[in-house]
C-alpha cells in the first residue's frame, strides 16, 4: 500500500481507492465543520490538471467547509467514484482527528499507470509542504 499526493492537499491510497484530504490540508483549514460528497455518488472524475504549483481544472462537486474557509477538492486521479463517506456529513470532525483515515470517497483508477507519475511520494510532498510554511 502507498499513499500518494497531490499539490492541492489531496491524498490518494491505491490499495483501497481512498481520496481524502492531507493533514496539512486539515490544518491550514482548521475546524472542520461541514463535509458533503453525495453528488460525487458513481461519478466519472478527472485527475487534476496542474499549472505549476496551481490547478488548472475545475474542483469535484464536493465539501469540506471550516470557519476559516471552504476548501477547494481535486481528485488525484481519474476514475469512476464508487463509494462516498456518507459518515462525515455526520462527522465532519474526524478529518481533522485523522486526516489519513478519514476518506472522502473512494475511486476506482481508469488510467492508474499513466498518471501516477503525476502525483507526490510522502517525502515529496513533505518537502512540498515545507516550501509552502
Amino acid at each position: 500500500m502507498t499513499i500518494w499526493f497531490t499539490k492541492t492537499h489531496q491524498w490518494f491510497n491505491d490499495e483501497t481507492g481512498e481520496v481524502g484530504i492531507t493533514p496539512f490540508a486539515a490544518e491550514q483549514l482548521g475546524e472542520i465543520s461541514f463535509v458533503d460528497v453525495e453528488a460525487l455518488e458513481g461519478a466519472t472524475i478527472d485527475q487534476v490538471k496542474m499549472d505549476g504549483d496551481e490547478p488548472s481544472s475545475d474542483p469535484l462537486d464536493c465539501t469540506v467547509e471550516s470557519s476559516k474557509a471552504v476548501g477547494d477538492i481535486y481528485s488525484p486521479v481519474s476514475g469512476t467514484v464508487t463509494e462516498v463517506n456518507a459518515d462525515l456529513m455526520d462527522e465532519p470532525e474526524n478529518i481533522n482527528e485523522d486526516a489519513l483515515s478519514a476518506w472522502l470517497f473512494k475511486v476506482k483508477p481508469s488510467n492508474w499507470d499513466a498518471e501516477k507519475g503525476n502525483l507526490l511520494d510522502e517525502a515529496a510532498y513533505k518537502a512540498f509542504i515545507d516550501t509552502l510554511k
